[in-house]
């Protein structure tokens, strides 16, 4: 039952949809109708600025750390107490399918990075740091967050096994990046084309 619950909860909080909702509050308008068209924070610094556009990207992070962390943290007592635990990997793999396929959005949703982001910082926080280097140096050569994005969750795995030894994490990470990955199908043609824009943000988003 706790499990259950706990499924709903991840799924209902990476569902929410923050790059739509944030601009329809304060800048009336749809993120999906403009830029890039995807409802996650890239799309949503381009189009609303860059204040809500971070705003954006830690409410999309969050979505994974705060179900990833309580499922930890109830695991942790069940060891402790001989209570039933939560697996804290099943939950998170929930919370970014929620983003991706999100409920309130008819099952569409963002590239699932940043909430995969969060996930991993409370599952494996050594390998996301590793990322964060990655993913930076990528961006301030290049300007490309698609291109820093993709790398970056091709390496998760790798890391995440030559740090942890965990396999079942690893195996998990290695879907989730595939995931990424194919996500960003349009963005890796567009690559190659040579067509693919580069980042770049006013205040005040787009004019």
């Amino acid at each position: 039952m706790n499990l259950i619950i706990m499924c709903i909860f991840a799924y209902f909080l990476g569902s929410i949809p923050n790059a739509v909702w944030v601009g329809k509050v304060f800048k009336k308008i749809d993120v999906r109708e403009h830029g890039s068209k995807n409802a996650g924070s890239t799309n949503a610094a381009r189009v609303l600025g860059a204040k809500l556009g971070i705003l954006v990207l830690v409410l999309d992070v969050l979505k994974g750390v705060i179900p990833t962390y309580l499922a930890l943290g109830i695991n942790t007592l069940g060891n402790m107490t001989g209570i039933v635990g939560i697996d804290p990997i099943i939950i998170g793999i929930v919370a970014i399918l929620g983003h991706t396929f999100s409920i309130f959005l008819k099952f569409k949703g963002g590239k699932g990075v940043a909430t995969t982001l969060g996930v991993f910082l409370v599952l494996a926080p050594k390998a996301i740091l590793f990322l964060f280097v990655i993913f930076f140096v990528l961006f301030a050569v290049f300007r490309y967050v698609s291109l820093s994005s993709i790398v970056s969750a091709a390496c998760l795995p790798f890391f995440i096994y030559f740090i942890y030894k965990n396999i079942p994490l690893t195996v998990v990470a290695l879907v989730l990046a595939l995931v990424i990955i194919v996500k960003h199908g349009s963005n890796i043609q567009r690559l190659i084309n040579g067509t693919e824009n580069k980042f770049k943000v006013t205040k005040d988003g787009e004019k």
